[in-house]
């Protein structure tokens, strides 16, 4: 399916986006564009769409935060109210959406699935040799032992990635990139205490997915004693690729256009598979940009799996629910870790 066509059908019942009707409506959107109008003068997309903004005069300039190639045909960028209601008369245009925030959403795993190291799905697979990972997240701790590439293989030659940090990547994590833009331009302050604008990761949120999908084999690992062992990733021979979005303001949050912005470098890149635990507000498809993104990807044979999400709002409802999208639940596993609890002196608890 053409996924200018998918947006095609929603926008025949789109409804006005409502705007703020305050002075201060200085904001970023994200446009979609019908890229087969580009007038023949324009090289690429791309030029097209910052002389669009360009002729957008007024006050303030119209800023270009984003080009998108593979998720969309379109672009985000900041814009007054005025800007976008003409940028809405022009032609090629299709639907525009206000930018929004999304929300962030556990050694045992393997043999509670029934993984054997030596046979069945497990070594059939290859544990995952060669796959590269995406992961949209707060970043990754590249220190961490999960990370260590012993054993792993060269970097495949398909490979267009990049890390932008330097001393960040090896044979395991082959890429680490962060997107911020829209979160700057929400004027949302990121954090400079407990963050770090760049892909490495402070809360530690996409370092435990990134080593729960693909952390290497690390001998005597433990939790306060508890459960000594190796701990391992599901596809310990995987390749890491980190797309950082979700950043510290008040609360861990990724803006959507840097959402899309990110997946749409995954693609570029050459992941085989895209991982997102977080999630927006559900919506129509056309105008949620996880689904949006997950989209594109499956029509280039990219498999997306993604969190349902942890507030419901109710028992029979999810987040990330797109046909096209693999949405994961939590689930039990059969262990628990005993321990003594004192809470005066003569009452003893198991």
């Amino acid at each position: 399916m053409n996924l200018r066509f998918f947006f095609f059908i929603f926008t025949l019942t789109v409804i006005p986006i409502t705007r703020s009707s305050s002075s201060d409506d200085y904001q970023p959107y994200i446009v979609l564009m019908d890229k087969s109008m580009m007038p023949s003068p324009f090289s690429n997309h791309h030029n097209w769409y910052t002389s669009l903004l360009s002729s957008l005069s007024d006050e303030e300039p119209a800023k270009h935060l984003y080009t998108y190639n593979h998720v969309m045909d379109g672009f985000s960028a900041v814009l007054t109210k005025s800007q976008l209601e003409r940028l809405e008369k022009m032609s090629g245009h299709l639907v525009t959406f206000e930018d929004q925030l999304g929300q962030l959403h556990t050694t045992h795993t393997p043999k509670f699935l029934g993984l054997r190291k030596h046979a069945g799905l497990w070594p059939i697979s290859g544990f995952g040799e060669d796959m590269i990972i995406g992961i949209l997240d707060t970043g990754i701790w590249p220190e961490s032992e999960s990370f260590i590439d012993k054993g792993m293989s060269d970097v495949p030659s398909r490979w267009r990635g990049a890390c932008e940090a330097e001393n960040f990547c090896n044979k395991k994590i082959i890429g680490a990139r962060s997107f911020s833009q829209g979160m700057k331009h929400r004027k949302e302050n990121i954090s400079t205490t407990d963050d770090y604008d760049s892909p490495r990761d402070y809360e530690g949120h996409g370092t435990h997915t990134s080593s729960t999908a693909a952390g290497n084999r690390v001998q005597s690992a433990d939790y306060f004693g508890y459960a000594k062992g190796t701990a391992t990733g599901m596809a310990p021979k995987a390749l890491l690729a980190m797309y950082k979005v979700i950043f510290l303001d008040n609360s861990y949050d990724a803006a959507a256009s840097d959402t899309l912005a990110g997946m749409d470098q995954a693609i570029e890149d050459g992941v085989d598979l895209m991982s997102l635990s977080l999630g927006f507000i559900e919506t129509r498809f056309y105008r949620n940009p996880i689904a949006i993104g997950a989209f594109a990807a499956m029509e280039k044979g990219i498999f997306v799996s993604c969190s349902a999400g942890n507030a419901g709002p109710h028992p029979y409802t999810m987040l990330n629910g797109a046909p096209w999208i693999t949405t994961v639940g939590a689930g039990t596993i059969d262990r628990d870790f005993a321990a003594y609890v004192t809470p005066g002196e003569l009452i003893l608890f198991i």
